[in-house]
């Protein structure tokens, strides 16, 4: 068990296994053919990455538009690649489109010598006068092969896509200029080459003019639309799949039979709804899936891609669903019950024990929490920090089942909501933990929804901005990749000697910041998508306590968005509001806390929503409270209650209203349960204000199922607080059900 192992030795470890067993990164560059975002225009390089099996091997499209081979180079946006290419990696690259033109007048100056020769040109470029060497189109292409080699890469030569020009009823091809010169480096420097232009060309012809002119960009002859580029990283996935010599076709998708992660041995289906399967198979191919007596087929699209549906089924198992289709998967031990999604930030990612990946976690005695796991049928499925640009079909991850040697690993929030639900329904449990640390409710939340919300549109122009300043200063990332290298040599060594490791270099990259918009999303989201599942927990809001005036809409937003996508109704949405932080203050004050517990609560006007307080279990110190035991049960009493309609209280004392009373305010709630209790001698942490909203400490009494608040310094009172400080500490508002009140104010 890793997670029991001193802590020294199991960081070391960890570091050891990574090197290890890291996987390997496809590096894509090249122009606008290969990757483009303008309107319309697409190129194959993204969409190459659906081919990839994504849980083995990391795909980065560094490819711009307006590049050739000689300006990708000189711009520095080689040296960025190069600086980040590790051992065993992948390269391919395609040029040519941009190289013909200037070499050294007008305002593009890229062009590079035509040919595959050793020549030079000597000249000053006039729009940045600085002198350069330019060499041949050719020398360019073997440069990046022979120094990827150099990283211990395979790099391979792409030719060029052909344009859509057609001559006496034959598209064009590039076999006497570019694409011969591109076969002729790969061959001068033993580079693997794949002749894209003559297989496509081929494929062109085949389909004829009108069906090509369908997947290009209107009247544009070089740039292909969205399923031009859909069709071009097809056909050059099957090319690499059949190159000789070349292990990289191994992380392609399997031909036959794919399916998501999420589809393993020891998943929990949601009971009493359809069942959805979805893969890729070959083409047309028939596919079938079976399960507890239950079949169904259908054939794969012209894509591969397929989706059937399994009918409803109730709570049991163990089960073995088989999905077949010219070969057959068989997965097994998987139950029928109960499946809930849990995300959010670190809080929910904050796991039963403290491990080398997550340092922060550990709950309060863990040690006996792991030694007594033994549920076989609460079962977890963790996907792994992703980070994407746009939606992807998998995100690495497996089921594993609550046991001593797994329990370490569980989201410490998730497994006890998870327990609290499999003790009182008694059928199976299914926790799907998609959490990152420090993220932002707008990263988990679709950029297509995003834009629909006036309000949040800007988030998604920053973060363009972003994306265009790392792309256009390629320096970034050769910084990144000097200070990872340095960091990771002090990490050994420091790690040796038992010392605290710093952090790590922050990516530059926009798409790999946890607080961007979308793009945990798309790489931890999406691709669970349609999974069914009962409902969601979350437990989020620290990282947006600066932007906690657009959290309302946030938080609306990214319900909608699921709820729209899962296509399961208005499931049920329960979360954390955040605990007591920071050093408390007696006097009233403002509260950005408070605020943004305010922020919070206004995701409860949207219908089948809750959420756990958590008040009374913070810590003025730690942003991560260690008593998981209390959120996990707090979360479990809301969907017994309203999802599962158990008799048990789900809430603490929300505010009703308030009512100025002859010098007082008398304050009523909803959910009190049996009554209001004070835990104490009397109530603490009530303010009370006049219409100039200057907050003093008030006195609070219960009488009957109402609080009355004075204080002898407001005479006439207008407003009433509750609770509203970072940390209030002492507040003391409980129902007979022993959970706390929601904090309030009435000053709005």
């Amino acid at each position: 068990m890793r997670f029991l192992f001193p802590h020294c030795i199991l960081v070391l470890a960890w570091i050891l296994s990574g090197l290890a067993h890291a996987a390997p990164t496809l590096w894509i560059i090249g122009d606008s053919t290969v990757r483009n975002t303008i309107t319309d225009q697409r190129g194959w390089g993204d969409p190459l990455k659906e081919h990839f099996d994504a849980t083995r091997i990391k795909v980065v499209n560094r490819a711009i538009g307006g590049r050739s081979s000689r300006s990708f180079l000189t711009e520095g946006r080689w040296d960025a690649v190069l600086a980040e290419m590790q051992p065993g990696d992948f390269l391919l690259m395609q040029f040519g489109h941009n190289d013909g033109g200037q070499q050294f007048d007008g305002d593009r100056p890229r062009a590079s010598i035509k040919g595959n020769g050793d020549e030079t040109v000597d000249g000053v470029v006039k729009v940045t006068g600085k002198a350069e060497t330019v060499h041949s189109y050719g020398w360019y292409l073997r440069h990046y092969a022979t120094r990827a080699k150099a990283h211990g890469a395979t790099p391979i030569i792409v030719s060029q896509i052909p344009r859509n020009i057609w001559k006496d009823g034959k598209i064009g091809r590039a076999d006497k200029d570019y694409g011969l010169w591109a076969r002729q480096a790969a061959a001068t420097s033993s580079t693997l080459f794949i002749d894209f232009n003559h297989i496509l060309a081929d494929k062109l012809q085949a389909e004829g003019p009108e069906k090509t002119a369908a997947l290009f960009s209107g009247k544009d002859h070089t740039h292909t639309n969205a399923a031009g580029a859909v069709f071009n990283a097809a056909t050059l996935a099957e090319a690499i799949r059949t190159l000789p010599g070349c292990d990289l076709g191994k992380f392609l998708l399997p031909e036959n039979l794919w399916l998501p992660s999420i589809f393993c041995d020891h998943m929990v289906v949601q009971r009493d709804v359809p069942f959805p399967v979805w893969g890729k198979a070959k083409p047309g191919a028939e596919v079938t899936a079976r399960m507890a007596g239950k079949s169904v087929s259908t054939h794969a699209d012209a894509l591969g891609k397929f989706r059937v549906e399994l009918p409803p089924m109730t709570a049991g198992g163990p089960f073995t669903l088989e999905v077949s289709s010219s070969t057959t998967r068989s997965l097994a031990d998987v139950l029928v019950g109960e499946v809930w999604l849990c995300s959010g930030q670190s809080n929910m990612d904050f796991t039963i024990a403290s491990t080398a990946k997550r340092s922060f976690a550990g709950i309060l005695d863990w040690q006996q929490e792991v030694a007594a796991a033994n549920a076989p049928r609460i079962r977890m499925f963790t996907a792994d920090w992703t980070m994407q640009e746009s939606p992807q079909q998998d995100v690495t991850g497996t089921w594993k089942i609550a046991s001593p040697d797994t329990l370490g690993d569980f989201s410490a929030v998730a497994w006890f909501f998870g327990r609290s639900l499999q003790t009182e329904l008694d059928v199976p449990i299914g926790l799907v933990t998609c959490a990152y640390g420090a993220s932002t409710a707008e990263a988990w939340i679709s950029e297509e929804k995003l834009a629909t919300v006036p309000s949040l549109t800007s988030l998604l122009e920053s973060f363009e901005k972003k994306k265009v300043s790392f792309r256009d200063d390629p320096t970034l990332a050769q910084n990144f990749a000097s200070a990872t290298s340095r960091w990771n040599e002090e990490k050994m060594r420091l790690t040796a000697l038992g010392k605290k490791v710093p952090r790590a270099p922050r990516n530059p990259d926009p798409v790999q910041d946890q607080h961007n918009p979308g793009v945990l999303f798309n790489g931890m989201i999406a691709p669970l998508i349609p999974y069914p599942m009962r409902g969601v927990i979350w437990y989020q809001g620290e990282s947006n306590v600066g932007t906690r005036a657009l959290y309302p809409a946030l938080q609306k937003a990214l319900v909608q968005d699921w709820r729209a996508r899962w296509k399961l109704g208005d499931f049920p949405f329960y979360l954390t509001q955040l605990a007591s932080h920071n050093a408390p203050k007696l006097a009233p004050s403002e509260s950005s806390l408070a605020t943004m517990r305010e922020a919070q609560a206004a995701v409860l006007a949207l219908p089948n929503t809750g959420m756990a307080v958590t008040l009374d279990i913070g810590d003025a110190k730690d942003v991560h409270p260690r008593n998981k035991q209390a959120v996990g049960h707090r979360l479990a009493q809301l969907a017994l209650a309203r999802t599962y309609k158990r008799p048990v209280v789900a809430s603490g004392p929300v505010l009703r209203d308030a009512i100025v009373d002859n010098g007082r305010i008398r304050v009523s709630f909803d959910h009190i349960a049996d009554g209001l209790v004070a835990r104490g001698e009397s109530l603490e942490r009530f303010e009370i204000a006049g219409e100039d909203k200057k907050f003093v400490r008030a006195d609070a009494v219960i009488e009957g199922d109402t609080i009355v608040v004075s204080a002898a310094a407001v005479t006439s009172p207008a407003f009433v607080r509750y609770a509203w400080a970072d940390n209030p500490e002492g507040a003391n508002l409980y129902n007979s059900a022993d959970l706390p009140a929601a904090p309030f104010r009435t000053d709005r």
